[in-house]
């Protein structure tokens, strides 16, 4: 693990704000509250904040991390791990969240959030420590939550899987979540596979692009999916999710995994919407070259 941030990047310096740790920059606000389970309340493009808050649901808002599978621990989240207080530091440019140990499942969590001005990123770096007598095995999991009526999409892996009862669309090998509300009835969720390691969801003219490791079909945690989008009943909110392999964690080690946001303002004559070839173009340019700026 990084005690600091990496030669390549211009890391933008952390400050304290209203009792959240922050990161800015251009447009950009980024902002993690350590006394709701370190997670990410805010992700403001222009003001806009692409996540909701606890105004909308006082216990489901913005972006989160759990273990997986969700069979392990069931409903609802584990609170040291999701809403409890986490201790928090600034260690060489990162803002650092540490977690109690979870005496039911035996971990604790690590996160540590770099911003990186010269890439318009934002890197999250996530450690499921093992604090156990016996082997672990989990995947790590990204729970983020979005105002619906936006639209979410992925490059098409190895296919959809049970019990997804949210319907999407495929097109130019990509696949797409439009938000409907009509459509939504009950908890409805989607799980598959993604091929190339990246999930964007666009709200209004405001794209939110997350990166991480691809993961084959069967490194996916069991009844889980590496891609997974879930509709609120209550039409309150929308989680675009993503998760890593699920591995083996030795007692006293950690699982590492790392995923990458690039917040961005599109181009108003970039057509949005289902089959949008400009669009998977544009999100597709910017996975290439965030990828570039790290070789």
């Amino acid at each position: 693990m990084r005690d600091v941030p990496d030669a390549k990047l211009n890391p933008i310096a952390p400050r304290f704000q209203d009792g959240r740790h922050v990161l800015a920059w251009d447009e950009v606000s980024f902002e993690v509250d350590a006394r709701t389970g370190g997670r990410v309340t805010a992700l403001r493009l222009g003001g806009h904040n692409l996540l909701t808050g606890p105004e909308i649901d006082a216990g489901n808002f913005g972006s989160t991390f759990w273990t997986s599978p969700q069979s392990v621990w069931g409903w609802p989240p584990v609170p040291e791990i999701d809403h409890a207080e986490y201790r928090a530091a600034i260690e060489g440019g990162s803002i650092v969240m540490r977690s109690a140990p979870s005496a039911s499942l035996g971990v604790a969590i690590e996160k540590r959030f770099t911003a990186d001005r010269a890439r318009g990123a934002v890197l999250f770096e996530y450690r499921i420590h093992n604090h156990g007598a016996a082997p672990l095995q989990t995947a790590p999991w990204q729970i983020t939550r979005v105002a619906p009526g936006g639209l979410t999409f992925y490059p098409t892996g190895e296919g959809i899987f049970p019990p997804s009862n949210l319907i999407v669309s495929d097109a130019l090998g990509a696949t797409w979540y439009d938000y409907d509300r009509a459509a939504i009835t009950d908890h409805q969720k989607h799980f598959a596979d993604g091929r190339e390691g990246w999930l964007a969801h666009v709200d209004g003219d405001a794209l939110l692009v997350k990166t991480f490791p691809a993961v084959p079909r069967v490194g996916h945690a069991p009844g889980e999916a590496q891609i997974e989008i879930y509709a609120s009943p209550a039409h309150t909110y929308v989680e675009v999710e993503a998760q890593g392999a699920y591995e083996t964690v030795a007692p006293g080690q950690a699982l590492t995994w790392e995923v990458v946001w690039l917040a961005r303002r599109l181009p108003p004559e970039l057509r949005v919407g289902v089959g949008s070839a400009a669009l998977l173009a544009y999100v597709r340019a910017l996975v290439a070259a965030d990828a570039a700026a790290v070789r």
